[in-house]
């Protein structure tokens, strides 16, 4: 197998986790689309020596997907994006699949949606991808044990959001 067929099959086997983050800090599915095959195509573009460099690719391209998908909010073509995709049809049948009696996953959705950037970004890679705190602490740029006190009253925000919404059927600020 020669290095460009490796690196291919590397690429392959993130552009899944690229996506799930793309669509995140996106929203929109044909959004996270494009920027999910921009990312690909930059990591496939990149020169051979600076691969070489990076310690870890599925950090370097969760990193780079997610400056890619704040660049592109930035712009002006983000004033354009539409938010009638927020849950596509696909998610939401998985989700009530998984929860057939009630909505708490779809309510959990909406409440991370609604949390900070860097709180989603937080949650979105430890709870969702299961990263370990010392790659958030890379991919995010911070220390390890600030992502460990964001992760810890985050979850307390949305545990006390999801507890007045099932109690009082409404979610009060």
């Amino acid at each position: 197998m020669t290095a460009e067929s490796s690196f291919l099959n590397q690429l392959e086997q993130l552009r899944d986790k690229i996506y799930r983050i793309t669509k995140r800090i996106l929203i929109s599915q044909e959004e996270a689309e494009d920027a999910t095959q921009e990312v690909i195509i930059r990591l496939w573009q990149m020169e051979t020596s600076k691969r070489a460099e990076v310690k870890s690719l599925e950090a370097y391209s969760v990193t780079m997907a997610k400056k890619y998908c704040m660049d592109r909010l930035k712009s002006k073509q983000a004033q354009n994006l539409s938010l009638e995709g927020r849950f596509d049809s696909a998610v939401e049948a998985s989700l009530l699949k998984k929860v057939e009696t009630s909505d708490a996953l779809l309510w959990v959705g909406k409440l991370i949606d609604q949390l900070p950037e860097k709180e989603r970004m937080i949650i979105q890679l430890r709870e969702i991808e299961n990263y370990d705190f010392n790659t958030i602490s890379d991919i995010l740029n911070l220390p390890e044990g600030t992502v460990r006190v964001y992760l810890s009253r985050t979850r307390k925000k949305l545990r006390k959001q999801f507890l007045e919404i099932q109690n009082h059927g409404i979610k009060k600020d």
